[in-house]
């Protein structure tokens, strides 16, 4: 047996239990025999196996590409206390976030990696409510501050900024880390938390002051998005919870809204989605101030049921007052709901909401709507959420918060004077007779034995 036919029998037997020797013959036989350099039979029983393999395998399916989780990759930076707080709570869903502060102890108990905090030390710790003090605690650290962002957000689209506006920490650095966001060209929203009611004079007075040089930085553009959040507004609406848990409360109002649209404009809609474009719009092309909320509809059966929710809620569970609504530029409306719940709405419902927020934001450039069934949502549930951009400061809540700084301010003055008089000592003698004396006294200590002891001698001679 020559080495070919040898060659021939080891290929007929690889391929054995894939192809019967009759289909092997066939597809010899079939061929041409048109080039002597190739071994024909070689090649059918090569392509024999080929196919057969290509039969045993499954058909590929095509390929699915992954859904997007989030529209925009959002990098949240937490400044002071109640800064981080809000970028913990964002953490807690995903997000890349990092947290500064000039307190260590405020820090240690935000759940985030060390590595994500940054302490801007310097002085006791803390900024006890002094602008200054944490103004100068960032731009002493600008260098640490801007590594850790290029370290840990370097992956992120959108910057967005968490402060209070009337702490120590996070109002007083803002301005520094507007500066510094700024200069990264990524666009940079900052949400910020007016103080809540029972705050005091110097928390107010901060916050007044903070907000205006935010205004000004967002009219500059060097802020994209002021979004403006009040915890006196949100205590009042969550006027049951206590205060232990309040803060755990207000955060999650403050970032649950603008998680559902960051999410579910990535999200498919079997009616008609809000995409991810329109929420960028909203998020960073409003070029103003933002505010957004959301509100229940009960008896959602009823076809103007989610209209007159909108009427009689929408101001109330807004997370601010005071603006007014017919400034914004665009508007951003999702209504959501489970499967089932949807089939008991009528179609008509979810227009004549549409009516009276246009009506009520007075005619805004684009209205963003997406219409979401979503499982995990509870039966009977329907929920509208909204969010308004490109809107002026909130006049009437800038007033009130004005008057209460003064009146406090007032107050402390009136304070201090009082005190400084308290601090006065009337001893019974004029101030002539008290200095006569005082030196009266200084000669006739010196003069005394302990006088001249711990008085040192001087060696003039010469």
């Amino acid at each position: 047996m020559t080495s070919k036919s040898v060659t021939e029998e080891v290929l007929l037997e690889v391929i054995a239990d894939d192809v019967s020797n009759a289909e092997i013959k066939t597809i010899v036989e079939s061929q041409p025999q048109q080039n002597a350099d190739v071994d024909l039979s070689k090649l059918a029983a090569l392509k024999a196996k080929n196919q057969a393999k290509q039969s045993q395998e499954q058909p590929m399916s095509a390929k699915i590409v992954a859904k997007k989780e989030r529209s925009l990759v959002l990098g949240i930076i937490g400044s002071g206390q109640a800064g981080s707080r809000l970028a913990e709570s964002f953490y807690n869903l995903g997000y890349d976030a990092i947290a500064i502060n000039t307190a260590l102890q405020d820090l240690k108990h935000i759940n985030m990696p060390d590595s994500s905090k940054l302490l801007l030390e310097g002085g006791l710790g803390g900024a006890a409510k002094t602008l200054s003090i944490g103004h100068d605690a960032a731009e002493n650290h600008r260098g640490e501050i801007l590594q850790l962002v290029n370290d840990k957000l370097s992956q992120t689209q959108v910057h967005v900024l968490c402060t209070s506006l009337g702490g120590g920490s996070g109002a007083g650095s803002a301005e520094v880390l507007v500066d510094l966001l700024s200069a990264l060209e990524k666009p940079l929203v900052v949400i910020a938390a007016l103080p809540m009611e029972n705050e005091d004079a110097q928390t107010k007075s901060n916050a007044l002051e903070t907000l205006a040089k935010l205004s000004r930085l967002t009219q500059s553009k060097k802020v994209h998005n002021l979004i403006v959040v009040d915890n006196a507004k949100i205590e009042a609406i969550y006027s049951n919870v206590n205060q232990l848990d309040f803060f755990n409360v207000a955060n999650k109002a403050i970032v649950e809204p603008l998680d559902v649209f960051n999410t579910l404009s990535a999200a498919p809609s079997p009616v008609k989605p809000l995409d991810s474009a329109e929420f960028a719009k909203l998020l960073i092309d409003g070029e103003g101030l933002t505010i957004y909320g959301s509100v229940s509809v009960p008896n959602f059966m009823e076809d103007t049921a989610i209209a007159e929710a909108i009427i009689n809620n929408l101001d109330g569970n807004l997370l601010a007052n005071g603006f007014d609504l017919k400034q914004c530029r665009y508007v951003g409306v999702m209504v959501v709901a489970n499967k089932d719940t949807w089939a008991k709405i009528p179609s008509s419902s979810v227009n004549y909401g549409m009516e009276m927020i246009q009506d009520r934001c007075g005619q805004p450039r684009g209205i963003f709507k997406g219409i979401y069934s979503v499982d995990s949502e509870p039966n009977d549930s329907l929920k509208v959420y909204t969010m308004m951009s490109g809107l002026g400061l909130p006049q009437s809540r800038v007033a009130e918060l004005k008057k209460s700084a003064q009146e406090l301010m007032s107050n402390v003055k009136a304070k201090d004077d009082g005190r400084n008089l308290t601090l006065t000592l009337d001893v019974g003698t004029t101030d002539t007779v008290s200095a006569t004396q005082k030196i009266k006294d200084k000669i006739s200590g010196k003069s005394s034995a302990f006088g001249k002891l711990m008085t040192p001698v001087v060696d003039r001679r010469k």
